[in-house]
């Protein structure tokens, strides 16, 4: 009995699928102005401000109704954050203020709910999952010690590989007479994995742990 149900369910479902008059993909661009920063709750290590970022992206959507769809595709990502920490440098033992620069490619995989036209606008929500893989990370140091201030810029070692965040948007899209979709949105991106690898130099007892988050403008156009 079950098993006719689920048929039946399967039957209805790839009819109304079958008589449905809605695109069943879109594919466009997007690009993002993003602000970025690090939380970590690592001993003796802190949150040291925000960073301006920018992400562009390849966009895919699977419509499955008129007003729901996957999202997925690809987004690099130029952002990262600061970190305020104990450190030591050339024997000299003071506090480091490092900006993260991070350059990464994001493939993000999410639902979005649109509503029916409101003068003309769909509104949407969006939520889903990313993870990104680590092209590049570049740090800007100022380490402080006796009342002395050193800057220096290099690559960094202890920046994990792999990134996974939960996505959280809303915005709204505008369709074109010629088909062609205009979309402004918010998006929130919230990583939930640690993304140092090393110890501190001073207390090696001490994991280094930060996690990165951003907000980003998203701008899009679907075609």
């Amino acid at each position: 009995m079950n098993r006719k149900l689920v048929l039946l369910s399967m039957i209805l479902i790839l009819g109304v699928s079958a008589n449905a008059q809605y695109k069943k993909f879109n594919f466009g661009l997007k690009a993002a102005p993003q602000v970025g920063w690090m939380k970590t709750n690592a001993d003796t290590y802190s949150s040291d401000g925000a960073r301006l970022g920018f992400g562009w992206g390849f966009v895919t959507e699977v419509n499955f109704t008129e007003n729901h769809s996957f999202g997925t595709g690809f987004n690099v990502l130029f952002n990262g954050g600061k970190l305020k920490y104990p450190d030591i440098v050339n024997t000299n033992t003071g506090s480091m203020s490092r900006i993260y620069k991070l350059k990464s490619i994001e493939i993000p995989l999410t639902l979005k709910m649109r509503t029916n036209p409101i003068s003309g606008i769909k509104y949407f929500g969006q939520i889903g999952f990313g993870t990104s893989f680590l092209l590049n990370a570049k740090g800007n140091d100022e380490f402080t010690y006796n009342s002395t201030v050193e800057s220096d810029e290099g690559n960094l070692s202890n920046v994990a590989f792999l990134r996974e965040s939960l996505i959280i948007g809303l915005g709204g899209e505008y369709t074109l007479d010629a088909g062609t979709t205009l979309g402004l949105g918010l998006q929130f991106n919230n990583g939930f994995t640690d993304i140092l690898t090393g110890k501190n130099a001073v207390d090696t007892s001490i994991k280094e742990k930060a996690f990165t988050n951003f907000i980003e403008l998203n701008a899009f156009v679907l075609f």
